[in-house]
């Protein structure tokens, strides 16, 4: 068999990367694990995780992070930051290519995870990081008695609204169908909640404002 550099190399550090690294390790594999920003994915910024088997009242989403990476080192995983800008995985040998070099291995994993959806509408870069957030629990500070909308009907979308309601006066909850998607309990706390008002049936056709975001239009 033709050498290469690891046995195995793992790209993203979610918590699908980070399992993949403690199975490899513990089979005495020689492997590594590239990050391009930390390791933990979306479930860094989670607030709080209810659904982990192992914790009856629930871990924040940076602990539990925390812990898988912790577990993952003292097995031996070796994690790096850096990003992948090609791989080449036609042959026995797969090679993947950084802005600094490049390295081999007879296998790669690819657990790259999911982005935030963008609402896709005109204006929507000039906002971000200027009222449009993808990250509740990293700007909702920020929002301190003010008027704020989230889009969507799915866990995130219901637990980032319940979350802003910390600090918000008063969240739309806005969702394009008649009811949610999010799990029933989810469903329970934000309907109970009196500070987070449904919109049904509805969508974002526009964002406006000058600095930052003044309003949105949005179309039933």
């Amino acid at each position: 068999m033709e050498k290469a550099d690891y046995d195995l190399i793992i790209i993203g550090g979610g918590p699908a990367g980070l399992t993949a690294g403690i199975y490899a390790v513990r089979a005495r594999l020689n492997v590594i694990l590239y990050e391009k920003l930390v390791p933990g994915g979306q479930i860094i910024v989670t607030d709080w995780v209810e659904n982990f088997p192992g914790f009856p009242e629930g871990i924040s989403g940076m602990e539990l992070v925390d812990r898988m990476v912790a577990q993952a080192k003292r097995l031996g995983l070796k994690i790096e930051n850096n990003e992948v800008i090609s791989l080449d995985i036609s042959g026995p040998v797969k090679r993947v290519v950084f802005p600094d070099g490049a390295i081999t291995a007879h296998a790669v994993i690819l657990a790259t995870g999911a982005h935030p959806k963008k609402l896709g509408v005109l204006g929507e870069e000039a906002f971000l990081g200027k009222g449009i957030s993808f990250c509740a629990t990293c700007d909702g500070p920020f929002y301190k008695n003010k008027v704020v909308a989230a889009v969507g009907g799915g866990d995130t979308a219901v637990q980032e609204s319940i979350y802003l309601t910390k600090f918000a006066k008063k969240v739309y909850l806005i969702h394009r169908r008649d009811q949610l998607r999010a799990t029933k309990i989810l469903q329970e706390r934000a309907f109970a909640n009196d500070k987070i008002d449904l919109i049904w049936n509805s969508v974002v056709t526009g964002v406006e404002g000058s600095d930052g975001l003044e309003k949105i239009t949005v179309k039933n």
